[in-house]
């Protein structure tokens, strides 16, 4: 084998890897949140995904995506994530329902969109007051904005020091730790109106929280029937 062939096979091999322990470690539990936001969409809504990852959650909910005629656009940094969620799509029968895209962010223009879903992915972005306010400007008048988020009870200086070392050994961002007042902030400063924050699982010093956001109306717009 050459040496341009072995470096191929290894990264494929690192790619898969990637992939396995992404799935392995987040769509376990972030299943039940894409589940939890879906329901909440209207029949045929466009929904910005943002932070898709493998699409391993989202195919888990192929059921609610065809039932309801969701449009998705899954957007990542990730080329070896994006390419392994190319593949789960499509075999969950939704590849005319996703388009992954390989893409920030910050530089990503679309929509306009009924909502956006930041599946714990808002709060280890480097900049999330500008996500935030990036993003509701390509809402629909009175379309909602997602956000699954841990959050921590009390400040944890071991935490917040161990988070980036499982990033370093897990090769999965867990961004930082984050604290309720923190993300209220967040949502403040972008300029959207928080309207609900709930406890989807409650742990002794954390808690698996949901958080709806609300974007502005523009004159003569009307909101989307979101619940």
């Amino acid at each position: 084998m050459s040496v341009r062939g072995g470096d191929r096979a290894e990264g494929r091999w690192t790619a898969t890897v990637r992939g396995w322990i992404y799935d392995r470690f987040v769509a376990g539990l972030t299943t039940e949140w894409y589940r939890e936001v879906l329901n909440r969409l209207p029949d045929r809504a466009k929904l910005l995904d943002v932070g898709i990852g493998t699409g391993a959650a989202l195919a888990r909910s192929a059921d609610l995506v065809l039932a309801k005629e969701l449009e998705v656009v899954g957007l990542d940094i990730d080329a070896d994530y994006l390419e392994r969620c190319r593949t789960e799509v499509a075999r969950a029968g939704l590849a005319d329902r996703v388009t992954p895209l390989l893409a920030s962010v910050y530089d990503h223009r679309g929509g306009p969109y009924d909502a956006a879903y930041f599946s714990a992915s808002l709060m280890l972005l480097p900049d999330p007051v500008r996500a935030l306010s990036h993003v509701a400007s390509q809402l629909v008048p009175g379309g909602r904005l997602f956000t699954t988020q841990t959050f921590h009870h009390r400040r944890s200086t071991i935490l917040e020091w161990a988070k980036p070392l499982f990033h370093r050994v897990t090769t999965i961002h867990f961004g930082r730790v984050t604290y309720e007042q923190e993300f209220r902030n967040t949502f403040a400063e972008a300029g959207v109106e928080l309207v609900e924050l709930t406890t989807l699982a409650d742990r002794r010093r954390s808690s698996y929280r949901l958080a709806v956001g609300r974007a502005g109306d523009s004159p003569g717009g009307h909101a989307v029937g979101i619940l």
